[in-house]
């Protein structure tokens, strides 16, 4: 992707107001001169989370995540910085040029994303508009979908000819793009569709881009539901149906309901559930649940109530934990699924299930306790896989909650937790391995990254700050390229910010976004005091490190210029060592 233009991301910074934006998803209360709110990236119940309008960051105080606009977007909807930016643009109107030739796309990838979107385009357009339609419109009907979620979902059907939408996408110049997509496949006859006479189901990622189809057969061939092809837009393990529509719904509520089939999704949605997702035909993977992580850590996952489903939720529970989920079950009654029990027997009715769902975790252990009781090879094999859990629990203060939920099994405590935790060889004890650790930062770190934070804030500075970047003061070289890169007013601020997200470490970002939201600075002879501090504690680590290097120097020689060197370098330091 060509690379994006100062004026363009300042045009974008200026329409795309960041309470805005997060407000979308948190919701946020003014306090003085920020916006605060509950942290959609950890869970907390006291606010840490504040976003600052005048200087388009953000910061959590508990977690400590922080940033830009581009940064929150890019979190949120697990983006590179150029499609955060594109998401932005799209959002407020901000044209973003493409590099290529006039009318076709720019890279291949955005090639394959425009022969997506023609599809659902032709499917949608096949369904409502002509003939070939009308036994799909009939189906839907019959599932009592109406209209208007049908074209939420953007429902598609697949005419029964071999080559339509490979016509379709000939005539647009996508035959290469169909082709690598799946959508279209040459055989000995030509091109051939992959969906043909089936209801097609677009799945959408985050960004409610195309990336691939689900098709249905309204008869009774087999096999009944096929999906796209894996391609370099569409994962069947890595993606989720129904993410784009339920998005803000799962952050408002904080929850998501997730379900096993498109028509689930499709029915629950239309009857108030907007919070729900699907997984893609197959068993969940960790890596589906940690999308909808993203946005929430309160998960409902639907099961039938027979006992194979309750034996499937158990087996569930792994795949929640590698993800970092605790997850609760819904137990569907025996003999329904969601949406026909919500078409049969009610909204009101799937409300009351979600209100009994339990954590899959105490249900585990309530069951192996239960077949256990009494019987101590068998406690001791369930006090195994309760252990083999444990050890996908990264977190340490979840874990310890686990652990003691499991004394249900009659097992010690001491014991369960030595064999999920093992000791490791020299004795220690290896749990502080998943404790939360952060690298301690020295005063000379935390001086350079405070000054690119005040240079961005605060232009006046900037001067100052570039002279002591040029001496060699920043240790840290992309931190001093950032500060000599400023313009010397406050032009480019949103080209900063595009630097501060591409070439700052977490850590930085994190500091740089404290700073952002500091009511001190706003006070601009506060922020110059701050400034001359760090470029003084710049410079002292500079002279301490020539000490050193002399010190070094002189005690392997017998030249007496040296050690005087040493002197005269301690005596100019104030006395400082």
């Amino acid at each position: 992707m060509a690379r994006i233009g100062d004026d363009k991301l300042d045009d974008l910074r200026a329409r795309a107001d960041i309470v805005e934006v997060i407000g979308a998803q948190v919701r946020l209360r003014k306090a003085g001169r920020n916006y605060v709110g509950l942290c959609p990236f950890h869970q907390e119940k006291t606010p840490s989370f504040s976003v600052n309008r005048e200087r388009g960051f953000f910061h959590c105080f508990g977690c400590g995540v922080g940033g830009t606009v581009f940064d929150f977007v890019m979190r949120v909807e697990a983006l590179t910085f150029p499609e955060a930016v594109r998401s932005l643009a799209r959002r407020y109107g901000v044209e973003i040029p493409e590099r290529g030739e006039p009318g076709m796309p720019s890279s291949e990838r955005e090639a394959l994303i425009t022969a997506n979107q023609v599809a659902a385009e032709f499917y949608a357009h096949v369904l409502w508009n002509t003939p070939d339609g009308s036994i799909a419109r009939e189906y839907l009907k019959s599932r009592a979908i109406t209209v208007e979620t049908a074209k939420t979902f953007m429902l598609g059907f697949a005419p029964a000819r071999p080559s339509s939408l490979a016509a379709a996408l000939n005539r647009r110049g996508l035959a290469k793009p169909g082709t690598v997509l799946g959508l279209v496949r040459e055989d000995s006859d030509g091109a051939r569709d992959l969906f043909r006479a089936r209801l097609i189901f677009p799945i959408r990622d985050v960004q409610a881009r195309v990336i691939g189809f689900g098709g249905r057969v309204l008869d009774q061939r087999l096999p009944k539901y096929i999906n796209s092809p894996e391609s370099p837009l569409y994962s069947k393990a890595r993606s989720i149906y129904g993410i784009s529509e339920a998005r803000q719904t799962i952050v408002a509520n904080d929850r998501v309901i997730v379900v096993e089939g498109y028509i689930d999704a499709i029915v629950l949605a239309q009857a108030g559930f907007k919070e729900v997702v699907a997984s893609l035909g197959t068993a969940l993977t960790a890596d589906q649940l940690r999308i909808v992580g993203r946005y929430t850590k309160n998960v409902l996952a639907c099961f039938d109530g027979d006992d194979a489903g309750r034996h499937a939720s158990m087996r569930a529970l792994e795949v929640f934990l590698d993800a970092g989920l605790l997850a609760r079950g819904v137990f569907i009654p025996s003999g329904y699924d969601p949406d026909t029990l919500v078409r049969e027997r009610g909204a009101a009715t799937f409300a009351q299930a979600l209100e009994k769902a339990i954590s899959l975790y105490d249900y585990l252990v309530e069951t192996l306790a239960a077949g256990a009781a009494g019987e101590p090879f068998r406690r001791a094999e369930a006090a195994r896989t309760v252990a083999e859990l444990l050890k996908k629990v990264r977190d340490p203060f979840v874990f310890n909650a686990l652990s003691q939920k499991a004394s249900k099994l009659g097992i010690e405590e001491r014991l369960l937790r030595e064999h999920a935790r093992p000791i490791a060889a020299n004795g220690s004890d290896r749990r502080k391995q998943f404790e939360l650790k952060r690298p301690a930062a020295d005063a000379g770190f935390k001086a350079e990254v405070g000054l690119v934070a005040l240079a961005i804030f605060h232009p006046l500075l900037r001067k100052d700050i570039q002279t002591a970047a040029r001496t060699g003061d920043f240790e840290d070289r992309t931190l001093g390229e950032l500060v000599l890169e400023m313009p010397a007013d406050e032009s480019g601020l949103a080209e900063l910010e595009s630097r501060v997200s591409e070439r700052l470490q977490p850590e930085q970002r994190s500091m740089v976004s404290a700073l952002a939201v500091d009511p001190q600075m706003d006070d601009a002879e506060r922020a110059r005091k701050l400034a001359d501090d760090f470029i003084r504690t710049l410079a002292h680590r500079r002279t301490r490190r020539e000490i050193e290097s002399l010190t070094r120097g002189a005690a392997g020689s017998d030249d007496p210029s040296a050690a005087q060197a040493v002197i005269v370098l301690r005596r100019g330091s104030d006395g400082r060592k």
